[in-house]
């Protein structure tokens, strides 16, 4: 019973709250771009959006917590908006569990809560500029094996954070006979889209916020348009192998990450925000580990940049055309171009121009 006393609510409040809700919305006369933001925040985010709407991110119909609005909070920085844009969606959702909890749809807000006490830097920064010498320093710099090769992998491919988190080692191919004996042992079978490339790395589009993909929930998405294979040069190879070396069992689907060293248990997508919190810090990247300018989304605009012709301060540059394959943002024709000539395209050209961040000079 509401506040009001029992008002016979609809009952599409409580078997279709996301509809029903739009629905209620409608009647306030707003702009369709007013509507469709939403929209896209609360069931379902934008076509090549890094972030996932509160729908695809939390299981909020059967309970939600406290952490869990706070973990929706992080991924919307981690995806690199900015703080205006992370507190406006906060707002949005807020307004949405608020009019479910007034019908007893749900049993509170925490996104509520979570607004009150977090703090959203509405001011416009600069953008962070780094060169390609001063990753490579701050780089070598990261302690942790397991956070540097993220950064490696992330700064030389523009792969997204949730790319980067559903990566399991079938997914990898290294040219090394430990790394084989490594998947032998455990009788991991290699995708077959990277089975015959040695030094390659496979992304898939179909990892999805909440859905099993091979037999385990994935709290990130990829969002990626279509599938992908990465050439794995010599630095991206010895960071992985640095961190392999080391990793901690785990059962199958056999993910490339871990979130604890000693024992072994799965990656979440906070996983590395000591790489651009603590450590960026550290070495001189940002002042403040709150810094909204400086995450993991950071390095896909790092890689882009630099490989665009006249962009960087890197003298060699990739095909437009070509990076867009590696994003994973291109339509049939090109995809269906780079895929039949991977090895005799995609990795001399990718080779020849990826910058090097002399880790291991």
């Amino acid at each position: 019973m509401s506040k009001y006393g029992d008002l016979n609510y609809d009952p599409r409040w409580y078997e279709s709250p996301i509809e029903k809700y739009m629905e209620y919305k409608s009647r306030d006369s707003l702009t369709q771009t007013r509507m469709d933001k939403i929209r896209y925040t609360i069931h379902r985010s934008r076509d090549g959006a890094d972030y996932a709407a509160w729908d695809e991110y939390v299981d909020w119909r059967k309970e939600v917590g406290v952490d869990d609005a706070w973990d929706y909070l992080d991924q919307l920085r981690d995806a690199g908006l900015a703080g205006r844009s992370v507190e406006g969606k906060i707002i949005i959702v807020q307004s949405f569990l608020e009019e479910l909890f007034k019908r007893g749809v749900v049993n509170g807000n925490p996104i509520a809560l979570v607004h009150d006490e977090a703090s959203f830097d509405t001011t416009t920064k600069g953008k962070i500029k780094l060169t390609v010498d001063e990753v490579g320093q701050y780089l070598s710099n990261v302690p942790d094996p397991q956070d540097r090769a993220a950064g490696v992998l992330m700064g030389k491919t523009g792969m997204r954070k949730g790319e980067l988190l559903n990566i399991d080692l079938m997914d990898l191919n290294l040219d090394h006979p430990e790394y084989q004996s490594y998947l032998s042992d455990r009788g991991i079978e290699l995708h077959p889209k990277v089975k015959k490339q040695p030094d390659s790395l496979f992304i898939s589009p179909e990892p999805t916020v909440g859905e099993k993909y091979r037999g385990e929930v994935r709290r990130a998405g990829n969002k990626r348009k279509r599938k992908t294979v990465f050439p794995t040069d010599q630095e991206t190879k010895h960071a992985l192998l640095d961190w392999i070396a080391m990793r901690p069992e785990i059962g199958y689907p056999h993910n490339l990450w871990t979130n604890d060293t000693r024992k072994g248990r799965k990656s979440v997508p906070s996983f590395n925000l000591k790489l651009t919190g603590r450590y960026a810090v550290e070495a001189g990247v940002i002042e403040d580990a709150s810094d909204e300018e400086f995450t993991p989304h950071w390095f896909r605009h790092f890689f882009t940049t630099q490989l665009q012709p006249g962009r960087g301060d890197h003298p060699r540059h990739l095909e437009p055309s070509m990076i867009k394959y590696l994003r994973g943002d291109v339509m049939e024709d090109i995809m269906g171009e780079y895929t039949h000539d991977w090895g005799d395209t995609i990795r001399p050209a990718y080779e020849d121009a990826i910058y090097q961040f002399g880790l291991y000079d």
